[in-house]
C-alpha cells in the first residue's frame, strides 16, 4: 500500500524539464522527496487525530524511497517487515476497509481474534504488554512460528523456574464451560481467592455477555486458571479510519509547485 508522487502531468514542470534538464531534474528530485517527507509528516497528523492513542509503532510504521534525478516519483508507504510474510500491513484495513487481519501472536495461538481478559498485563496504550506475549508464546512452544525466532520455553527452564509463568490454551478440544482462549494455570493448584473472585466478576463485564458469570468465575477458580486472551469476533469488518490517499494527494497540490519553484530559482542562480 503506497502513494507514488510523479509529476508527468504538471505542465509547468515539464517546460522546465525540456528547457533545463539538468538542474530542472535534480529540483524536480529535491521537490518531490520534501513533498514526500510533508506526506509523511501528515499521515501520521492525521493518524494521531483518527486512532486512539496510536503506539509509537504505528506512527513510525511509514516510509519514504526517495526520487533522483534519472527517476522521478517518490513513493510513501508502509513498511513490511520480514515477519509479514505474504500478510498485508496490519493498518490496511484501515485504509481499505475489509476485515480486521490477525496479528502474529493470534496467528501463533491459532484461535482467531483474541481480547485481552482478566490476566493480561495491558501497557499504555492498552495492548496486552510484548513481554507477556512473547512469554506465552515461549511457553506454547509458538515462539517460531510468531517471531520467527527460537525462543521457546524448555523442560528444563520449566522445572528451574516457579514463578506463575504457566499457560494453557482452551480450544474447542478441552472447552467444557470455559470461553475459549488462553489462560495462565497457578502452579501452587490454590487458584482464585475471594478477592480476586470478585475482581474476576467485575471486569467480566466486557467479554461474557450472555453467560451464568458467577458459575463461570466458580469453574476458574476450581480449576486455578486465569483468563489472559479470549477469543473475539474474528473476521469482522472494519471501517476504515486513516484516509491515506486523500492526505497524500491535498499535501502533494499544495506544497509541490511552490517546493519545486523556489528549488529551480536556486538552481539557476547558483
Amino acid at each position: 500500500m503506497n502513494i507514488t508522487i510523479v509529476v508527468s502531468g504538471q505542465t509547468e514542470v515539464a517546460k522546465a524539464l525540456a528547457a533545463f534538464p539538468g538542474k530542472a531534474h535534480r529540483a524536480c528530485a529535491v521537490a518531490l522527496n520534501k513533498t514526500g517527507k510533508l506526506i509523511k509528516e501528515a499521515e501520521v497528523a492525521e493518524m494521531k487525530a483518527v486512532f486512539d492513542n496510536p503506539t509509537s509503532y504505528t506512527l513510525n510504521s511509514l516510509k519514504l524511497t526517495p526520487a533522483t534525478k534519472d527517476n522521478l516519483q517518490a513513493t510513501v508507504g508502509f513498511k513490511e517487515p520480514a515477519r509479514y510474510g505474504d500478510n498485508p500491513h496490519y493498518l490496511f484495513p484501515q485504509v481499505e476497509g475489509g476485515p480486521r487481519h490477525l496479528k502474529g501472536f493470534e496467528q501463533g495461538v491459532s484461535l482467531g481474534e483474541l481480547t485481552p481478559a482478566l490476566g493480561a498485563k495491558l501497557n499504555r496504550y492498552g495492548n496486552v504488554s510484548f513481554g507477556q506475549i512473547r512469554q506465552i508464546l515461549s511457553v506454547l512452544g509458538k515462539a517460531e512460528t510468531a517471531a520467527g525466532y527460537n525462543s521457546n520455553i524448555t523442560d528444563r527452564s520449566r522445572r528451574r523456574n516457579t514463578k506463575e509463568r504457566d499457560y494453557v490454551v482452551i480450544d474447542s478440544r478441552q472447552r467444557g464451560n470455559l470461553p475459549l482462549g488462553v489462560y495462565q494455570r497457578f502452579q501452587t493448584g490454590v487458584g482464585f481467592g475471594a478477592k480476586t473472585k470478585r475482581s474476576f466478576l467485575d471486569r467480566s463485564k466486557s467479554y461474557q455477555k450472555g453467560r451464568t458469570r458467577g458459575r463461570f468465575a466458580s469453574v476458574i477458580r476450581a480449576r486455578g486458571l486465569r483468563p489472559v486472551l479470549l477469543v473475539g469476533h474474528t473476521g469482522r469488518q472494519v471501517k476504515p479510519l486513516l484516509d491515506f490517499y486523500g492526505v497524500a494527494q491535498r499535501t502533494f497540490k499544495q506544497r509541490f509547485d511552490p517546493l519545486f519553484r523556489d528549488t529551480l530559482n536556486a538552481f539557476l542562480k547558483s
